[in-house]
């Protein structure tokens, strides 16, 4: 056998093996369980709220928040991590009344600081009919350009610094003055994308320098920086000395700290936070990135200094570099192999996730990095006794493809694996759409179209032929006026022929809702987009007149047995004063600020009234002029103390 199909068999049985041997990580940087369930109905109010994570979250850098349809927080303090286990965040709540509720979160994750946001609801007291499904948002923001640009320099410069100095120790005969230049520059292209990588991530996470060194954004950076801080100070060391031997082992002891800056990268990155053989998992990750850095950087180095030594070298560094090259490839392969179905789990997340499409450009790049690396194994080497021509453009292409190979490796890094994440009459919305390439047509209902528990039906079919289309549905909730929300999704069941259905709270606050519906066929995923605007609750409002003359008193009922009263005195047409009172649950007034009053009268345009309060905390009062008989309509808005907005709508006929 020859030796390229040696090579190849090699890489086959290296390849075939680890497949059969993996097993699937669970999903990382996204929520795994939450109790309550997302989705789910309770008889009783709960007085936390738990989110389990794929990853440790940081505490100090996490926010959890339960909101009701108003918008108000529940959350009564701090998130706090679970006694034990690091992947429970907890959070306690005040009282609850009978509701939807939306947990909304965003961790950053100690492991790899990573950014996550999203959202679920559950309701308390709300009655459930048929099945709830669930709907965890899954939202991990794309990676910034800063950080792939961040995670590319770090990644080039670890590599260079462990490739030359590879080639300074195990090539040459002798350190060449060019191998130290190539690994001193590495090292500060290294340490610039440690230090970009930080600041992307505490912009992301809103903290303070101040409070940088006691977060895992700092051990972080601490595990990247100081080895390489140690590396600049021992090739500063091997710039003074003159003989080759301890110059050699202090170019050595600079590629060591290169490794071990490689490992405190692999110490923040997704293989860290597997929750079985995780030391196993860091060391394929870290064996992956070190024979890259061989193989990559060392390349970088040979191309470099290769004509600057003597003809008869030549093929002598060229062949020992080329060993190990093949050495690394098989290494890289089987690695990337395992690490790769570890985080995409199943063939379908390798071709419809975005993280398994950046894997298959990134093997695709590879593959043609090995086709390169064949032909200077085989026809470069042979001919450097003669002329270096060859290795250098064949090493120049195999440098272009690897940028690329690291840009993708860069975006991976910053994308979440897939194993990772009522009124008595029913007025339902109904909407109809096509994708962008006419190619399918849906229709979707939402019932009772209200903030809560809503039925959602879906029938999909051709948009030529209209025959049913089948395959599997799911639709993608976001609010655009709240986008700290984040996102939330609802995976629809198969009803019948192109039909599909679910129940859940994923509408769950007043707004204009963005429902993407995304529908998976054999011949490939189409998504349409729709605006669902919930019909506002209608506010109850309590009618009591009060005779003997005195103006009729308007009562709107507010969530948790809170009360808004108005008057119109004395609700005749000329001068009027309008009266606003806040009421709590117990009866008595409740403080309000920012108090405003909108009046339109019939047939006219509306007006703001100058509202001013009166020797109580919650009782206001503006003047209104009616010049004609007939309905005024009063929109009332104010903040309660604890910044919780309230918003009532009232209609006072004038005599």
């Amino acid at each position: 056998m020859h030796r390229p199909a040696r090579v190849l068999v090699l890489i086959g049985v290296a390849v075939t093996t680890l497949l059969v041997a993996a097993a699937p990580a669970g999903a990382h940087a996204l929520p795994q369980s939450s109790d309550p369930a997302a989705g789910a109905t309770l008889e009783r109010a709960p007085v936390a709220v738990t989110i389990v994570f794929g990853e440790a979250p940081d505490p100090g850098l996490s926010v959890l928040r339960v909101l009701d349809s108003g918008g108000h927080d529940h959350v009564t303090g701090r998130a706090q991590v679970v006694a034990g286990d690091p992947r429970r965040l907890r959070a306690p709540l005040g009282k609850l009344v009978d509701g939807v509720y939306t947990v909304s979160w965003r961790t950053v994750s100690k492991v790899d600081g990573h950014l996550a946001a999203g959202t679920f609801s559950f309701g308390v007291g709300v009655a459930a009919t048929g099945g709830v499904t669930g709907g965890f948002s899954s939202k991990a923001p794309s990676p910034t350009p800063l950080s792939v640009v961040a995670r590319w320099l770090l990644y080039v410069g670890l590599m260079g610094l462990v490739g030359a100095a590879f080639v300074a120790v195990a090539c040459h005969r002798s350190v060449p003055r060019r191998v130290l230049a190539i690994a001193g520059v590495a090292t500060g292209v290294g340490g610039a994308g440690a230090l970009a990588i930080t600041m992307d991530n505490r912009a992301r996470a809103h903290l303070s320098w101040g409070d940088l060194p006691g977060s895992s954004l700092g051990t972080a950076l601490a595990w990247r920086a100081i080895p390489i801080g140690a590396a600049v100070v021992v090739l500063l060391a091997a710039t003074r000395v003159h003989r080759d031997r301890p110059r050699r082992w202090l170019v050595g002891i600079a590629g060591g700290c290169g490794l071990i800056a490689m490992w405190g990268d692999v110490e923040a990155s997704h293989a860290s936070a597997a929750s079985t053989w995780r030391l196993l998992r860091m060391g394929d990750q870290w064996a992956h990135f070190g024979a890259a850095g061989i193989w990559a950087g060392g390349l970088v180095a040979l191309v470099a200094t290769i004509g600057a030594i003597p003809a008869g070298d030549r093929v002598r560094a060229a062949k020992r570099f080329s060993i190990a090259a093949i050495v690394c490839v098989v290494v890289i392969a089987a690695t990337g192999v395992q690490r790769g179905y570890d985080e995409t789990g199943t063939l379908h997340h390798l071709v419809h996730a975005a993280f398994g499409r950046y894997v298959l450009v990134k093997v695709a790049l590879l593959l043609v990095l090995v086709a390169l690396g064949a032909v200077n194994r085989f026809r470069s080497v042979p001919a450097l006794d003669g002329s270096t021509r060859s290795l250098r453009r064949v090493g120049g292409a195999e440098l272009v493809v690897l940028a690329g190979v690291l840009a993708v490796t860069a975006i991976l890094q910053g994308v979440a694996p897939p194993t990772g994440a009522a009124g008595s009459s029913v007025h339902p919305f109904t909407v109809s759409g096509h994708d962008f390439g006419t190619t399918v047509k849906v229709t979707l209902v939402v019932s009772p179209d209200q903030a809560g528990f809503n039925e959602f039906t879906l029938q999909a079919v051709d948009y030529d032929t209209g025959a049913p289309v089948d395959g599997s549905a799911s639709l993608r909730f976001t609010l655009p006026a709240r986008r700290d929300l984040g996102s939330s999704t609802l995976d629809l069941r198969r009803t019948g022929a192109g039909a599909f259905a679910a129940r859940g709270a994923n509408l769950s606050l007043d707004g204009a809702w963005n429902v993407a519906v995304e529908l998976q066929r054999a011949a490939g995923g189409v998504e349409i987009p729709f605006t669902v605007k919930l019909r506002s609750t209608p506010q109850q409002v309590v009618v009591a007149p009060q005779g003997d003359g005195l103006p009729t008193l308007y009562t709107v009922e507010l969530s948790r047995s809170r009360s808004v009263q108005t008057y119109l005195d004395p609700d005749r047409v000329g001068f009027n004063e309008v009266h606003v009172t806040f009421l709590g649950a117990d009866g008595n007034e409740q403080a309000t600020s920012a108090v405003a009053v909108r009046a339109t009268p019939p047939g006219g345009a509306p007006a703001t009234l100058v509202v001013r309060p009166l020797d109580s905390i919650g009782h206001f009062v503006a003047d209104l002029s009616a010049g004609r008989k007939g309905r005024y309509r009063f929109e009332i808005t104010a903040t309660t103390t604890s910044g919780e907005p309230i918003r009532v709508d009232v209609t006072i006929p004038v005599q």
